[in-house]
């Protein structure tokens, strides 16, 4: 299976035991085709969801494929707003794990390595909430 992680702000709000209200998942794409891409799960979303109804997930919404400063910044990610019969909903925000960051001559913007390890794309991130990890186990 390919490693999933949430990252961020959600463990932080699970270590204190609050409750979250946004989930960022960084998917490891190390090791796998090319072709596989963190948007190319995109067109699969619908059909999981209809296959797992015990999810209790009612609604998906795809808001964005690449954002504008995904773009910008060369990311392979989505966005994506569910909700479920109770009326709860939880924006979700999925990136590849990121290896090494290089930059072209007289570019500020680096090219990243969209197939990087968990550990490298959590020791680019500066010091902060970002940089926590948690593996997803299913």
């Amino acid at each position: 299976t390919t490693p999933l992680f949430i990252n961020g702000g959600y463990v932080r709000d699970l270590l204190l035991g609050k409750q979250p209200d946004d989930l960022d998942l960084s998917l490891c794409l190390r090791g796998l085709p090319e072709e596989i891409t963190v948007s190319g799960l995109l067109e699969h979303i619908p059909a999981f969801i209809e296959a797992n109804a015990h999810l209790g997930i009612v609604e998906v919404k795809v808001a964005t494929v690449l954002s504008d400063e995904s773009k910008g910044k060369h990311l392979d990610t989505f966005k994506a707003h569910f909700r479920n019969g109770a009326g709860q909903r939880l924006e979700v925000d999925i990136m590849p794990t990121i290896g090494a960051e290089t930059y072209d001559e007289g570019s500020r913007v680096p090219v990243r390595d969209q197939r990087g390890t968990p550990e490298e794309d959590a020791l680019r991130r500066d010091l902060t909430i970002g940089a926590l990890l948690l593996r997803v186990q299913l």
